[in-house]
């Protein structure tokens, strides 16, 4: 049967070492950019710090929204607000855009994801969470899979 792969779930630092495809994420809104439609996310996990000339910050990929703005609720893009993103890990390739919040997304994750739907996570216990989510990795890590 051919189609897209199945969606799955993943940290956002595991993004740039998957392969492109479906994928679920469950991350934090740090800004929406308007002009370009994306959303900017973020979740410090695993807790390390990476160093930019700001400081230090989590790591972040943009999620281009444009083909489900018009889904997309004002809760969803409130700085601060959990949502899940199912869509395609795409490369950003020479259309990454030129504005300056998207150059230094480039700059720092080869990545970023085109949304297929984006819903709200509601309120979430974040350190439950990572650590199911953490455990489920690691059970769909030992599984053989068929060659």
């Amino acid at each position: 049967m051919n189609g897209p792969p199945p969606s799955t779930r993943a940290f956002l630092s595991d993004l740039p070492s998957l392969p492109t495809g479906f994928k679920l994420i469950r991350l934090s809104v740090r800004t929406y950019n308007i002009p370009t439609g994306h959303l900017i996310l973020e979740h410090d996990y695993p807790r390390r710090r990476f160093s930019t000339n700001a400081g230090t910050e989590p790591a972040s990929v943009a999620v281009d929204v444009n083909a489900v703005l018009e889904s997309v609720t004002a809760e969803e893009l409130r700085v601060g607000a959990w949502v899940n993103v199912v869509g395609y890990v795409r490369s950003w390739g020479s259309d990454g855009g030129d504005h300056d919040a998207l150059r230094k997304l480039r700059m720092s994750s080869p990545v970023y994801v085109e949304a297929v739907i984006v819903f709200s996570a509601g309120v979430i216990e974040l350190g439950e969470y990572e650590r199911v989510l953490r455990e489920a990795l690691e059970v769909v890590r030992r599984i053989p899979r068929p060659d």
